[in-house]
């Protein structure tokens, strides 16, 4: 385990704030699939922290190796411990996580939990249709065939959903 701990800033929003075992955790979108979660105890940083809100600011933290993950042996986890915000900004130091705005604004539990339901039957009809399985429609383009099949598959998956059949 390393003790070095590395000073980093990142720019982005605040997208959500948990509370556990004493620790304050806010979640930064900084344009990625995941966002990046810094953490920690001091009643002036968490003041500072909600003070943001949701406005675009740049969050610098330390970031060091944490204990070893036991569900990914040979793996460690990252402590990343926040230490300051700024309204506004570019970060300066190239140790930067890349930032942009989000491509679209946060779904709605029914919405997101559709997005994935999609997302699910996509992949499968993409390796449907590479392997070269049978698809209904078997057009020239695999990207039609591809739709075409993730549709049927999304039917099923959300049939009665909307309207049960009780």
């Amino acid at each position: 385990m390393s003790d070095e701990a590395v000073t980093k800033q990142i720019e982005g929003v605040c997208e959500e704030i948990s509370e556990k075992n004493g620790w304050t955790s806010f979640a930064i979108n900084v344009g990625s699939q995941y966002p990046v979660r810094l953490s920690t105890k001091l009643p002036a940083l968490i003041e500072q922290g909600r003070a943001v809100g949701q406005a675009r600011a740049v969050w610098t933290f330390k970031e060091s190796q944490g204990g070893e993950n036991p569900n990914k042996p040979g793996t460690f986890y990252t402590n990343r411990y926040f230490d300051s915000v700024e309204l506004g900004g570019t970060p300066y130091q190239q140790t930067q996580v890349a930032a942009s705005e989000p491509a679209h604004k946060p779904y709605a539990q029914g919405d997101k939990d559709r997005a994935i339901t999609r997302m699910a039957v996509l992949k499968v009809a993409a390796t449907i249709v590479a392997a070269g399985k049978a698809v209904p429609t078997q057009t020239s383009d695999a990207g039609e065939d591809t739709i075409s099949l993730a549709t049927r598959f999304e039917m099923w998956v959300t049939r009665d959903i909307d309207d049960p059949p009780f």
